[in-house]
């Protein structure tokens, strides 16, 4: 495992886009502010300046990567069980790369690969909300921290150290028996957007292939994160 530190940049997933091919497996890199923060669907990511924890992670193993579609569910399990860790209750992940606390978004995750003929390498961009008190502007979803929740401030280097040890050391594991209890969508009706088209779907819940099982149209289907988005009257 490596880190890389950057007290400004425009955004670590760049940054390792950039420079993968001369970086090892599990390069970290993060940073005190991103500039140019990227969510999924192209929105913007923003954060206070050393207020909250922004990485990427670099992931290079060939078996890592034949698990692509599982990676960003498992990170977002991960970060869920550091922050349990640190008296957060009521936590959940909304398919496929989001945690949740009470409701609210605490952390986002964004899932990249390079290709060439095949996949060269993934890109996992995670960011929590941690020290930040006030968030300004319009969200989708009411947005929160741990502090506010925790009503303290947090170190982040020692929430760092515990998360890149747990991703360095358990990305590699399923934890699928142990994620289907906190599926945040699981029986929900809720609208999205799949493949450009608006529909209304109940969930049934994430599979154990890690794609979302739902009923649309009255007929059970599975999605994968690519094909759908939700839209906030489904209060995701």
């Amino acid at each position: 495992m490596k880190e890389l530190f950057f007290e400004s940049i425009d955004s670590t997933n760049t940054y390792l886009k950039d420079h993968y091919e001369e970086l090892e497996d599990f390069t970290f890199v993060r940073a005190d502010l991103q500039t140019a923060g990227k969510g999924r669907s192209g929105r913007k990511w923003l954060s206070n300046k050393g207020e909250n924890l922004m990485f990427s992670l670099l992931i290079k193993d060939k078996n890592l990567i034949e698990k692509f579609r599982q990676l960003s569910v498992e990170s977002a399990y991960l970060v869920l069980k550091t922050l349990e860790k640190y008296g957060l209750q009521d936590l959940s992940i909304k398919w496929p790369n989001d945690v949740y606390v009470k409701g609210k978004k605490i952390c986002g995750i964004l899932l990249e690969a390079i290709s060439r003929e095949k996949i060269e390498c993934l890109i996992i961009g995670i960011g929590i909300n941690v020290n930040q008190s006030e968030f300004n502007g319009e969200y989708l979803i009411e947005p929160t921290s741990m502090k506010r929740e925790l009503n303290r401030q947090i170190d982040l280097i020692e929430l760092k150290d515990i998360l890149f040890e747990s991703l360095s050391s358990e990305l590699v594991s399923d934890h699928y028996d142990k994620i289907k209890k906190y599926d945040y969508l699981k029986g929900k009706t809720v609208s999205c957007e799949i493949n450009k088209e608006i529909k209304t779907i109940t969930v049934i819940g994430i599979d154990e292939d890690y794609s979302l099982k739902v009923i649309a149209g009255g007929k059970e289907t599975k999605l994968q994160s690519g094909e759908i988005s939700f839209h906030i009257q489904g209060g995701l």
